[in-house]
């Protein structure tokens, strides 16, 4: 008796733990992972580029900010038109998705969060997440929104896109616009690159959406437009995939006072091992700062 009761109380434990841990929750058709804790502020953190809610970096960083320092986490799961879709976006699909989509889930997202009655929530991102979230910050965002951290996040150079692309995919991304911009939005084409994926397939608007020069899709062009939060920016000294972010954001005019950078000492792009804890510290440490 006393055994069947242990194990009754063992089973009840790791229910509860792997609830507290992870909760998929649904809103507007959307998809994201609710990690409860009892703090009265949330933090929405998203992911990078055609990834998941449960790369790494994401469940590291939510479980830390959530179960060690006890302020909630959601992490949304970008849609990219796919409903329900789970892990890395599939580069077989046909991509019908567009770059600043992104905008208005989080929107959606951040109304969830209001909704379940958080009147603070730090928005925190990674990498092109990180410059999606500092558009949407560019972009007059709710008045709930007290603070950013964006991780790693996406820089954007006009003059090296063509070449970057040829070298990455063999084509000419000028044809191709120009191929592009003849044929109606929801007309696919077949082109040698798009975004990470080789021989995709995709529509003529999302080709348009992701390869049209853009300064929104600059993150500390996008700070120079917020000045009424604090946003610190976080860079890893080994990160290769952004290798210009701590430039950029020393030499970027109009970037305020309330705009943070902070250097991570061996950190990769994807802030691996331990240094997901220096990540999760940066939140918490704004959280604190603001109660």
């Amino acid at each position: 008796m006393k055994t069947s009761h242990i194990a009754i109380m063992f089973s009840a434990a790791l229910s509860a733990s792997v609830s507290w841990a992870q909760n998929p929750v649904s809103h507007q058709g959307l998809d994201a992972d609710f990690y409860p804790a009892d703090g009265n502020t949330a933090v929405l953190l998203l992911h990078g580029t055609l990834a998941h809610n449960r790369m790494e970096i994401i469940e590291t960083i939510a479980t830390l900010v959530s179960e060690d320092y006890g302020y909630p986490v959601l992490a949304p799961n970008l849609s990219y038109n796919q409903p329900g879709r789970e892990g890395m976006l599939d580069c077989g699909i046909t991509h019908t998705h567009k770059h600043f989509d992104a905008l208005n889930e989080i929107t959606h997202w951040v109304d969830y969060l209001e909704t379940e009655g958080f009147e603070q929530i730090i928005v925190s991102a990674h990498s092109r997440g990180g410059g999606q979230m500092s558009a949407y910050l560019a972009d007059n965002p709710a008045s709930s929104i007290v603070g950013g951290v964006l991780i790693a996040p996406a820089t954007f150079d006009a003059n090296a896109q063509g070449p970057n692309y040829e070298d990455r995919f063999g084509g000419s991304l000028a044809g191709l616009m120009e191929q592009a911009n003849t044929m109606a939005p929801d007309e696919i084409m077949e082109v040698p690159g798009f975004v990470y994926c080789e021989q995709a397939k995709v529509s003529a608007a999302s080709f348009i959406d992701y390869y049209t020069p853009d300064p929104r899709r600059d993150t500390p062009t996008n700070l120079t437009q917020v000045s009424n939060i604090p946003v610190v920016v976080v860079a890893g000294s080994e990160d290769d995939v952004v290798a210009d972010l701590p430039g950029r954001m020393e030499t970027t005019d109009g970037l305020g006072d309330n705009i943070g950078f902070e250097m991570i000492d061996g950190a990769d792009h994807f802030f691996r091992d331990l240094y997901a804890d220096d990540v999760s510290l940066v939140i918490v440490d704004m959280i604190e700062a603001l109660e």
